[in-house]
């Protein structure tokens, strides 16, 4: 009964993995696919790369969720979701696969033992995107956080120069293309958003739920406020940036004083044992051959 389980999870795997192989480049040769990926970048000549635009809001609770956490990981194409389960499913059952043969190979004839391994490269290959997507959140949330203050005092430039707020938004991210790619793809897409019709308010609280950044949240409600309540946008933003700033210099001296206490395991555990061994070895080899000699006279 084993034997037949295994064949048909053997069947079924690669029926799945070849089918999402052959989807996936036809659906890559599509050209009505292409023609609207073609569309959706826009001109080449413009010199400035089209972001899509994806509604949050869209489908289920689940699917809301999830588009939201690929976004924050820099994946907001309309197709990231599907991508994202498709991912899991592929690598779940190839590594599913590669358990199976790796206990077969070890243990032919241990039904467990195959099942176990089956069963634990489907859940460890299921896993893998999830973890992938959480680096990639983590790298892109503090690239995003590196470049906030920076961001800040040439929005207070821009603003004080004579500048919009929307057109400040327009000119940094021009401006830090370069030197800050992530957070001038989100401030881009901040722009398109507002150019496509919706409101500023809606635009930063969209901004904040993409990069989850503490920062920029602080910076969607002091705009919010400004705009409710009339206040200068300039005099808000310098306080914000001077704010900013202090929390940053204040987050280094924190982890400057940490150094001490991480140091101390490295030490205890790696350092201090080659020490005792230089220095107190000779000591005990010279004693005893010393005891070896008393023992022997």
């Amino acid at each position: 009964m084993m034997i037949y389980l295994i064949s048909a999870f053997v069947f079924v795997a690669g029926f799945l993995i070849v089918f999402a192989v052959v989807y996936l480049v036809s659906r890559s040769r599509d050209p009505v696919r292409r023609r609207l990926k073609h569309l959706q970048e826009g001109e080449k000549g413009k010199g400035e790369r089209a972001i899509p635009i994806l509604p949050l809001e869209m489908g289920s609770e689940r699917v809301k969720g999830t588009r939201v956490w690929l976004a924050q990981a820099g994946y907001r194409k309309p197709q990231s979701v599907s991508n994202y389960y498709g991912a899991r499913l592929f690598c779940g059952l190839l590594l599913g696969l590669l358990g199976l043969f790796f206990t077969l190979y070890f243990y032919p004839r241990s039904p467990e033992m195959l099942l176990l391994g089956a069963v634990a490269g489907t859940l460890i290959g299921a896993y893998i995107p999830k973890v992938w997507v959480f680096q990639k959140i983590s790298r892109r949330r503090e690239q995003v956080r590196r470049s906030v203050p920076n961001m800040l005092d040439l929005m207070v430039v821009c603003v004080e120069a004579g500048l919009s707020l929307n057109a400040a938004i327009q000119k940094i991210a021009q401006e830090s293309r370069s030197s800050h790619p992530a957070l001038s793809e989100e401030l881009h897409l901040v722009n398109q958003e507002i150019l496509v019709g919706k409101t500023r308010e809606e635009a930063f609280r969209n901004l904040a739920r993409r990069t989850g950044v503490e920062d920029l949240r602080s910076l969607a409600v002091m705009l919010i406020q400004a705009d409710k309540l009339g206040v200068s946008i300039g005099n808000s933003l310098r306080v914000l940036a001077d704010s900013v700033r202090t929390k940053r210099a204040q987050a280094a001296e924190e982890a400057a004083h940490k150094i001490a206490v991480k140091l101390v395991f490295p030490l205890v555990l790696l350092i201090f044992p080659e020490l005792l061994v230089i220095l107190l070895g000779p000591a005990l080899i010279t004693l005893f051959r010393t005891l070896s000699d008393m023992a022997a006279k």
